[in-house]
């Protein structure tokens, strides 16, 4: 038994958060589309099974990629697909079978940061009952052993009636050749459970759920913010299911079922804080039927499957195609972007972006970019990539359509929509507050033709800022300022969801209040429609 439990010790534990952003992900995805979409996957620690391993075989030149025709933009691999199709990288043709289910391996492209592998499963399980797919443990050893993690997300695909994924992991392969041995752990199947919740749902309401996986929730707070309704909740979880699993609760209002973006808050204790805001009235909120929703882990396949392959990293370098880009004074001003570079790998196209601009004159954002190439035009996302925060790199990232022998002749354009800027500028912009008290006292300023309203009262010790505005384009304030004597202040640092609400609530402890007290809307944010800009590259 000793000997058991050592064994489980050493043996390496998933990456849960990776493997559970995805699963929530699939899982809101089928809730919307009733279809499978995209589905990132890791691991969950449970019992560490005996494994058996099936060999495979290796062929080299497969004429036509896949046999059976599958949908690789389903789970976001139609880039992966795309390159092999064009020559790069390398198609495959690799099984390898475990407790009846077969791992197929389609293909494999690099691009000098990223390996990236298609994969697929064909097993007699029923994938339409489940919201979400895993294998537990993937890791990928190099011919000189050295191992890393392999990242991976699965989705259903209907037509060809397989799971359908994309593994990922560092790209040591480069433009060398190397072997590899791809390994995969254990499928795991997972599904949605709904619990109507018997309670009043008010402050101080403790539910019992009558799971095991979280067995409690405690009503922190309501509070009413315009026509939203903030709920902070603690839920009791084991130590392998905290935070795991997305639980969060459903509001039903007679035949609407309403949904609320879930964010866990730093807790002292070992529950689950999670706060989430509804566009609904505090009424309405005592009037619902509160459900509470999760994923739970609903079947688990044992198995092993192991691929033996060797990768040819030379004609993925040779497809890399770069090229300076030039950055006009116009687009400099609107933007507060110096673009830098163009690169197009087999797998994205990446337009590499230095950031200008400060808080004082304001930093812009935008929430949609777009590529023309050619007659296309494609959605991107602005991230960064680096290991270290001194080596971030900036940058828009899109997948291509299609590839081109020769991406110097084709026409493309950058284009930058629905703009928000971010400002914070203690310069100007001040108020002098009356002395504050319990009873709440209000004033406003007008800060870049924006009207905002203030509302601030004791409570306690503690001296409260409410903020809002009613200006047409005005995002909010995240952050307010206070300055006593001349001295600035900062408000006591307290957690906050991803969802704004309509009102900002700070909370500044300490305040002498027989000083010269003074109020600045600190960081605000509002949409700026003039910066919408469009580039040639």
């Amino acid at each position: 038994m000793n000997r058991f439990f050592e064994n489980v010790r050493r043996t390496p534990l998933p990456d849960y958060d990776l493997m559970w952003t995805a699963i929530e992900n699939e899982a809101h995805n089928r809730r919307v589309n009733l279809q499978t979409s995209q589905k990132a996957t890791r691991q969950r620690g449970k019992v560490i099974p005996i494994s058996i391993v099936f060999s495979c075989f290796l062929l080299v030149a497969i004429p036509v990629f896949a046999s059976v025709t599958i949908d690789w933009d389903r789970i976001g691999g139609g880039s992966v697909a795309n390159a092999l199709n064009n020559g790069i990288g390398q198609q495959y043709d690799l099984q390898s079978s475990s407790s009846g289910v077969t791992m197929n391996l389609n293909g494999v492209v690099t691009d000098g940061e990223k390996m990236k592998m298609l994969v697929s499963l064909d097993t007699p399980t029923d994938l339409t009952q489940y919201t979400g797919f895993a294998t537990e443990i993937n890791t990928m050893t190099s011919e000189y052993k050295s191992k890393a993690k392999v990242y991976g997300y699965f989705g259903y695909d209907p037509d060809s009636q397989k799971l359908i994924g994309v593994y990922e992991t560092p790209d040591t392969l480069k433009d060398d050749t190397k072997e590899y041995t791809f390994e995969a752990q254990n499928l795991i199947f997972y599904r949605d459970r709904d619990i109507r919740l018997n309670s009043n749902h008010q402050p101080g309401d403790t539910m019992i759920t009558g799971v095991a996986q979280y067995p409690t929730i405690h009503i922190e707070s309501v509070r009413q913010d315009g026509n939203q309704t903030v709920i902070r909740y603690k839920v009791a979880a084991s130590p392998s299911h905290l935070g795991h699993g997305n639980p969060h609760l459903v509001v039903h209002t007679g035949d609407q079922e309403l949904d609320a973006i879930p964010t866990i808050l730093p807790s002292e204790d070992k529950d689950l804080l999670i706060e989430q805001v509804f566009n609904m009235t505090k009424t309405d909120w005592t009037d619902a039927s509160i459900h509470f929703s999760y994923i739970e882990e609903a079947k688990r396949i044992l198995g092993t499957w192991k691929f033996d392959f060797k990768a040819d990293g030379q004609k993925a370098s040779e497809a890399i195609y770069t090229n300076k880009l030039l950055t006009s004074p116009e687009f400099q001003e609107k933007s507060r972007i110096t673009l830098e570079q163009l690169v197009i790998t087999p797998l994205d196209i990446q337009i590499l972006i230095n950031e200008e601009g400060s808080l004082k004159n304001g930093i812009v954002h935008y929430n949609i970019a777009q590529l023309a190439i050619g007659d296309n035009i494609i959605t991107g996302v602005r991230t960064l990539k680096g290991n270290l925060p001194e080596s971030y790199q900036h940058l828009f990232q899109f997948e291509s359509p299609e590839w081109y022998k020769n991406w110097s002749d084709v026409p493309m354009k950058l284009i930058l929509k629905d703009a928000v800027v971010e400002k914070r500028d203690t310069t100007k912009n001040w108020i002098t507050l009356n002395k504050p008290k319990q009873e709440k006292q209000y004033t406003k300023l007008n800060v870049d033709g924006f009207d905002i309203q203030f509302t601030y009262y004791m409570e306690g010790e503690s001296l409260i800022v409410e903020s809002q505005s009613e200006s047409p384009g005005f995002r909010g304030v995240n952050q307010t300022t206070l300055r006593i004597n001349g001295k600035e202040v900062v408000p006591e640092i307290t957690p906050k969801g991803m969802v704004s609400t309509e009102i900002n609530v700070d909370s500044y402890s300490g305040i002498p209040l027989d000083e010269m007290i003074e109020l600045n809307p600190g960081i605000y944010k509002y949409t700026d429609p003039d910066r919408d800009v469009e580039v040639k590259l």
